[in-house]
């Protein structure tokens, strides 16, 4: 037994290193010592309406508004294709009669409900519409012709017999397509809208003495505005076909009968007015012979807007057109207003014990006037209702919602940058520094390891003596 328990002491020094060394990174923890993680951040702000870090929310300068554009539009209104941030109007919620809105309509009922390659067979009606056309198509009745085809026709050509050939193939009847129309405009809150036809031809029950002096839609039974001809617009070039189609000037297509037939958009010169115009469309007004109205899309990089010019003087158009595409892009500029990776601060969250480090999740973007931010100075966290501990690194908090001078609002994602595992400041620290320290991790591992295999080495050797021990017991009482 002497020999054990001088082996014992030879290996006890190596626990009680190791216990040690446990026992005091036990302690840092338990005297209150913070241990942050290496994405973890410390602020000294709490409050969830305190001005963003990074992002800039400084005071303005510069103009905030575009002058009135010289154009011979009676209403017009450009806004972003994404949020729908009004960049200019004017007179944009004036009741009017829009033909192009029938038509558009038209064309994006068909492109949700039908596939491009269907064919669609032309009535009689159809046909005498078309003969009627400034810009005919040459239908004949009981000719098939595609759904691509019918809806360029649409849009490079305003034609009403194309118009009226989808309408009786979705619907049999365009009574019963009109009634599609309206609950279509009812879910995109087109509620200054109401549709009676395909072709957009005025339908007045009586007109008043003094038309000037009473709004249109009192005494018309089809009208819309140019503020609700831009969210349909909006919404059709965010349908990927109709974009496509929308941003050609010349198109070459076959007919059933294998007819090649080339279709060029009327608006075709506009494509060299200005290096931003991505595409136009231009759609006769019903209610004068020489006044039309203007849909455009342009685009530079990320920078992307919706042009609506209704009643447009027809020897105008152009000037019209490049006056506005360009007062556009002389006024505004894009810039990021948060990006990937910002630290936020942190931010409270109802049952996470303590606040949290964030930062933005991705990088977003905004339109403002040139020189001048246009942010109101302060920003909103809303934390999501679904955040529960544990928390890891990289996981969605909520949004932080920006406020632009005009009220445009803008939501930007915010995750965590630091980690917590559950409601004791030590362990969820602890699990953070782990995490976040790999190396650190490595070490202790393999001092654990040391540590028991030690341990167990020591206990086996101990096992074996005592076992020893009780076998020269037993041998020297049999002797």
């Amino acid at each position: 037994m002497t020999g054990f328990f001088i082996f014992e002491k030879r290996k006890m020094h190596w626990i009680r290193f190791y216990s040690l060394f446990l026992a005091g990174f036990l302690c840092v923890g338990a005297a209150g010592i913070p241990v942050f993680a290496a994405d973890s951040y410390i602020y000294e702000v709490n409050s969830d309406t305190a001005a963003t870090s990074e992002s800039g929310t400084t005071g303005t300068t510069g103009t905030t508004k575009m002058s009135v554009m010289d154009t011979t539009s009676q209403a017009s209104l450009i806004v972003s294709t994404g949020r729908g941030m009004v960049l200019y109007y004017n007179n944009e919620d004036a009741a009017a009669n829009y033909p192009a809105a029938s038509k558009l309509m038209t064309a994006v009922i068909a492109l949700e409900a039908l596939t491009l390659d269907t064919q669609v067979t032309i009535s009689s009606d159809a046909q005498a519409l078309d003969e009627k056309s400034n810009n005919p198509l040459f239908l004949s009745k009981g000719e098939k012709c595609s759904v691509k085809y019918l809806v360029t026709a649409i849009i490079y050509m305003d034609s009403d017999a194309a118009a009226l050939s989808l309408a009786e193939y979705i619907a049999s009847d365009e009574l019963s397509f009109v009634k599609r129309m309206n609950e279509t405009a009812k879910s995109l809150n087109m509620s200054s809208t109401f549709f009676a036809n395909t072709s957009g031809a005025s339908v007045v029950q009586s007109y008043p003495t003094s038309p000037d002096s009473v709004p249109y839609n009192s005494y018309a039974l089809q009208y819309t505005t140019v503020s609700d001809l831009s969210l349909l617009f909006r919404y059709a070039l965010s349908l990927t076909e109709f974009q496509n189609l929308f941003t050609k000037y010349k198109t070459l297509m076959f007919l059933s009968d294998g007819t090649p037939q080339t279709l060029t958009n009327t608006l075709s010169a506009a494509w060299g007015l200005n290096p931003q115009l991505k595409g136009a469309a231009r759609f006769e007004c019903s209610d004068s012979d020489s006044t039309s109205c203007i849909l455009a899309f342009a685009a530079v990089d990320d920078f992307e807007t919706a042009i609506i010019l209704g009643g447009s003087q027809d020897d105008s158009i152009y000037q019209d057109l490049y006056k506005s595409i360009n007062s556009i892009y002389s006024f505004y500029e894009v810039s990021d207003l948060v990006a990937a990776g910002d630290t936020y601060r942190q931010v409270s969250i109802t049952g996470i014990p303590e606040p949290l480090a964030a930062e933005f999740e991705l990088t977003v973007r905004y339109i403002h006037p040139i020189g001048n931010d246009f942010i109101k100075p302060n920003a909103i966290f809303i934390p999501s209702e679904t955040v529960t501990l544990p928390v890891s690194i990289g996981q969605s908090l909520g949004q932080v919602r920006f406020e632009l001078e005009d009220g445009t609002q803008i939501d930007a994602e915010v995750v965590a940058a630091e980690s917590m595992w559950t409601k004791s400041d030590f362990l969820s620290d602890t699990m953070a520094l782990l995490e976040a320290n790999r190396n650190l991790s490595v070490i202790i591992i393999i001092s654990l390891i040391f540590f028991i295999g030690s341990v167990l080495r020591l206990l086996s050797i101990v096992s074996s003596r005592l076992i020893r021990s009780q076998l020269k017991k037993r041998k020297s009482v049999r002797h």
